[in-house]
């Protein structure tokens, strides 16, 4: 009997259902999120996406979960996502916006929620205010 549950699993994810969200574009999870945080914060948008992808991939690991940061060539905006990449499909769970605003850099977290994934927002606010001591582990 316990096979069971792990069979009916192993069908899921290979027959095409989503595991963690049903959203395979940056875009489409902006649309559909379930939680949108907003925050301003002290650093170069370049600089946090890399801060927060490092930090990420170290303290939000996941069998598959992976954290890439792209910048457009003037720097004034990056975007973290956070991609779960299954056999058969990639699912966009997570994007983070990073704005240059004025001296400062606006934040904007947007996230599935889902068993599966973290909390983000409380997690990359901490981090950045220096309470989260998260190292490669």
């Amino acid at each position: 009997m316990p096979r069971l549950p792990a069979f009916a699993a192993l069908c899921l994810a290979l027959g095409g259902c989503s595991l963690v969200s049903p959203d395979k574009t940056a875009d489409e999870l902006r649309a559909n999120a379930d939680r949108h945080v907003s925050q301003r914060i002290a650093l170069s948008p370049t600089n946090a996406c890399a801060k927060v992808a490092r930090m990420l991939s170290w303290c939000a690991r996941g069998p598959n979960y992976h954290y890439r940061c792209s910048t457009i060539p003037n720097g004034s905006r990056s975007e973290l996502t956070g991609v779960l990449e299954a056999v058969y499909r990639s699912e966009v769970f997570l994007v983070v916006d990073f704005v240059k605003a004025g001296s400062d850099t606006d934040m904007i977290i947007h996230q599935r929620e889902s068993m599966l994934i973290y909390d983000y927002p409380p997690m990359i606010e901490t981090y950045l205010s220096g309470k989260l001591d998260c190292q490669p582990g």
